[in-house]
């Protein structure tokens, strides 16, 4: 049955090291579990990195490049710190795994790809892929809504202007970002653009049965008991999916008052070729000289006064 095997696979089939970059901040890293513990089961070397919301000069860790720094278990954290990265690498540790998790500042896209460079070169990395927990990373820039653009995009950019490494995108948690007004019309047009083009790679689902699934909900489940305070409304919602549940079902404290929905689309993970996606982004060459995340927003915000919204539309089904 290889023959069905989405085109993903015979994408990353060559590769060898594999760094699985979170795209959008905060827990986006841990959508990567999954890939991360099937692909070292096929003996790949594959690392893991962070767009990180963390202060990272307070932990003062050991930096690559100014934009990079390298989080370990002996990082100095105070119990319950907002850190996603060091308490991942703390986990990944106690499964003998290595415990290295690479951490990005909160910057514009110029740093962001020097710090890129200065991660491929320090780890011969052959393949990047990044991964967005949700899907607002496919929003172009004139959708009704955008989401959290800002470290999406600028992620996307970066590792869209690095030269050499194969680079893709995976996208896990369909429905999600209802919860920041994504209209999902938009991103089911942008696969199938992407699928004229050749970009889409296809979709597959996590089943509760697979061991690198399992792992990726230990995984989640133990961070989440190190950080009580900051329980990830993505990753516990995408594991509440795996396991079935379906509405407004509650796995955290943290989505009291609003409505979710769960639904088996939040357990695929669809996959593309970043290059592809990239060159959709209408605001893609004023995000190459910005060096902050405030520069960031001044693209984006530029960008929707001049262009027309196109409205919401519901999915007809």
């Amino acid at each position: 049955m290889k023959t069905l095997h989405p085109p993903f696979f015979r994408e990353v089939q060559d590769s060898r090291r594999v760094l699985i970059a979170g795209m959008g901040g905060g827990f986006d890293v841990f959508c990567g579990l999954p890939l991360y513990f099937a692909l070292r089961a096929e003996g790949k070397q594959v690392f893991l990195a962070n767009y990180s919301f963390t202060s990272l000069a307070f932990h003062l860790p050991k930096a690559l490049a100014p934009a990079v720094v390298e989080v370990t278990p002996d990082s100095s954290v105070s119990p319950g710190d907002y850190f996603p990265e060091y308490w991942l690498s703390r986990w990944l540790a106690t499964q003998g795994e290595p415990s290295t998790v690479y951490a990005f500042r909160k910057v514009g896209v110029q740093p962001l790809k020097t710090a890129y460079e200065a991660l491929v070169r320090h780890l011969n990395i052959d393949t990047i892929l990044l991964v967005d927990g949700g899907t607002d990373s496919l929003m172009r820039g004139d959708e009704v809504d955008l989401g959290t653009p800002h470290e999406d995009a600028t992620s996307l950019v970066a590792v869209n202007e690095l030269r050499g490494p194969k680079t893709l995108l995976a996208c896990l948690g369909f429905g999600i970002d209802r919860f920041h007004g994504i209209c999902h019309a938009n991103y089911l047009e942008a696969t199938a653009d992407l699928a004229r083009s050749g970009a889409y790679l296809g979709a597959f689902s996590l089943t509760p049965d697979m061991p690198p699934v399992q792992k990726y909900r230990d995984a989640c489940e133990a961070v989440f008991q190190m950080m009580p305070r900051y329980t990830s409304i993505v990753n516990s919602s995408i594991v509440g999916a795996i396991d079935g549940h379906y509405g407004d079902h509650h796995a955290t404290s943290r989505t009291h008052g609003s409505e979710l929905w769960l639904n088996p689309l939040m357990a695929l993970y669809w996959t593309y070729r970043l290059p592809a996606v990239a060159a959709r982004l209408q605001y893609y060459r004023p995000m190459l000289d910005t060096i902050t995340l405030s520069d960031v927003g001044l693209v984006i915000e530029r960008h929707r006064e001049e262009v027309t919204i196109r409205p919401r539309v519901a999915i007809p089904v």
